[in-house]
């Protein structure tokens, strides 16, 4: 009887994984510790060197100043995963975040394939599933990552995506204030740039009259320049330096329950 239910649970173990598919497929841990790993060989240069470079000490340097874990893997292949398992699973064996607080993040991404095969899924640790559950991990790969993907800005959609995550998981804002936010956003939007629109054109229309036309163009294309420049910086700065990372001192053995969402372009 007890060599019967050792079958079974056994059987059972193997059932539970996909098939022809065993945990040595997916990828280990990188050494030393690293929080952006590009592991593609289709799209080896999915972010230049200095992109790569920027994140990787912008991660190093939250991770660092939180303990709160945020990786970037790229992969070529699933191996027969569903996108959400395996994240989880990458988590899980590379014991992303801390041991106690479980706040480390994945961020998958699968490039390859056609229209619909590539694939993204973000998967926060246990410790901070209250701060990010399924309902905000969806809409952040709606609304900020996948736009930037489909237009292959993939730095953009990187940097932009981790800025949230970094403020969500820091209470910077509630999970229903960013959800709220953006079912705001279009409308909220429309109205700022019909606001800006009515502003600027009554603006414009009167320095013409008391400066004269020549003036008034030399002075907005100044004002043009310096709006352009310094719209071109986000929340982290990137602008194109390559600095050096001092490190974050390795993963802490965090765990993952297998939340988050993802999506596909």
């Amino acid at each position: 009887m007890k060599i019967l239910k050792f079958i079974f649970f056994i059987s059972l173990f193997l059932g539970s994984l996909p098939s022809g598919i065993s945990q040595s497929e997916i990828p280990s841990a990188p050494n030393p510790a690293k929080l952006y790993n590009n592991l593609s060989k289709v799209y080896p240069s999915f972010l230049t060197s200095k992109e790569a470079i920027f994140l990787e000490k912008k991660l190093s340097d939250f991770a660092i100043n939180t303990s709160n874990q945020i990786v970037i893997l790229i992969v070529d292949t699933l191996n027969g995963y569903e996108p959400w398992d395996y994240a989880t699973r990458i988590g899980e064996k590379w014991q992303i975040g801390q041991q106690k607080e479980d706040n480390g993040i994945v961020i998958l991404i699968k490039p390859t394939g056609g229209k619909g095969q590539r694939k993204t899924f973000i998967s926060p640790g246990r410790g901070l599933e209250a701060v990010l559950p399924d309902a905000v991990c969806n809409q952040i790969v709606k609304n900020e990552l996948l736009p930037y993907f489909k237009n292959q800005k993939f730095f953009e959609g990187l940097d932009v995506t981790t800025d949230i995550l970094m403020e969500l998981s820091e209470n910077e804002y509630s999970a229903n204030e960013y959800l709220n936010k953006n079912e705001d956003s279009p409308f909220l939007g429309f109205i700022f740039f019909l606001l800006f629109v009515l502003i600027f054109g009554y603006s414009f229309i009167r320095s013409v009259r008391r400066i004269g036309l020549f003036r008034t163009i030399l002075l907005f294309t100044i004002l043009s320049k310096s709006s352009s420049i310094s719209s071109g910086r986000s929340r982290s700065g990137f602008q194109g330096s390559s600095g050096g990372s001092q490190g974050f001192g390795g993963f802490g053995g965090g765990s993952f329950g297998g939340g988050g969402a993802g999506g596909s372009w």
